[in-house]
């Protein structure tokens, strides 16, 4: 990673004095990631200067609501910090969408970060390539390729999962700006693909999160009333997502190229480092509060 002095270098090459001097990020979505990081505490400046150099890269970027588009990168890793990833984690999740949405390369985050960021971050924008066939595809076949290159990616690290599944969680929170029908799509997407990913993982906490807000948006409001259940309204999303017999796991050993990757059976390890992760956490938990009585 770089140093100080290396950091203001780049700062003066890319012409961007705001990257040393601090961008203006929101500061209640500041305050949170502060908050939510306490325990990187020794690691501090790294996750400072991941703020401000995406700060600088979505300089002049919104979202749909009208917010600065970096309340998103520095949402999401707030979400990552509440599941107490690491600091390569945390840092990819500022970064996350710089490469596919700003000037910032590979090559820049991983002199700024190291080659772990740079792979996290690699692995959450992989799309497939679909060249100049793309034309010829109709929409549901480019977003079934998408898909299957977002899986293959990640096969290869059980963080680049938990990026994907936070990154997902924040723009379902801020689902309600985007028009109907693409509110449609991507909780149907949602329910689809990300909902039995955390699953799978074992976060129980992005499944429920993730499953309710889908719900929110795939059923009239009356019946949301009705007390069916969340777990019942999901499995009805999922059987009209899916069909009838048909899941997540079908897909994974149905599509030849997941099935060669061993998919499912990466997913499965991912899990258990997942678990392995919780535990320990649950541990230092539980010890502080015994020490502290």
């Amino acid at each position: 990673t770089l140093s100080a002095s290396e950091w203001l270098e780049l700062a003066s090459l890319q012409g961007r004095p705001d990257l040393a001097d601090g961008a203006r990020v929101p500061g209640e979505a500041l305050e949170g990631l502060t908050r939510a990081t306490w325990y990187l505490e020794g690691h501090s400046l790294v996750v400072q200067r991941a703020v401000q150099l995406a700060a600088a890269a979505h300089a002049g970027q919104a979202r749909k609501n009208g917010e600065p588009f970096i309340v998103h990168p520095v949402e999401t890793s707030t979400i990552l910090a509440g599941l107490k990833m690491d600091l390569d984690t945390i840092v990819a999740g500022l970064l996350h969408d710089t490469v596919e949405d700003t000037d910032l390369t590979l090559h820049d985050i991983a002199r700024c970060f190291g080659p772990s960021v740079a792979s996290i971050v690699e692995g959450d924008t992989k799309r497939s390539k679909l060249g100049v066939t793309a034309a010829a595809l109709d929409e549901a076949t480019k977003r079934s390729l998408n898909h299957r290159a977002m899986l293959v990616a990640m096969g290869e690290d059980w963080r680049i999962v938990v990026v994907k599944l936070a990154d997902r969680l924040h723009n379902m929170r801020t689902l309600r700006h985007m028009p109907r029908h693409k509110q449609v799509r991507i909780a149907r997407e949602t329910t689809q693909i990300f909902v039995p990913l955390a699953q799978k993982l074992g976060i129980e906490a992005l499944e429920y999160e993730l499953l309710r807000l889908s719900v929110q948006f795939l059923f009239p409001q009356q019946l949301l009333r009705v007390p069916y259940g969340l777990e019942l309204l999901g499995h009805w999303a999922r059987l009209q997502c899916w069909g009838l017999g048909q899941s997540l796991d079908d897909y994974l050993c149905r599509d030849q190229v997941l099935s060669e990757l061993d998919l499912p059976l990466k997913l499965d390890s991912h899990r258990q480092t997942w678990l392995q992760h919780s535990r320990q956490w649950d541990a230092a938990a539980s010890a502080a509060s015994a020490s502290s009585s």
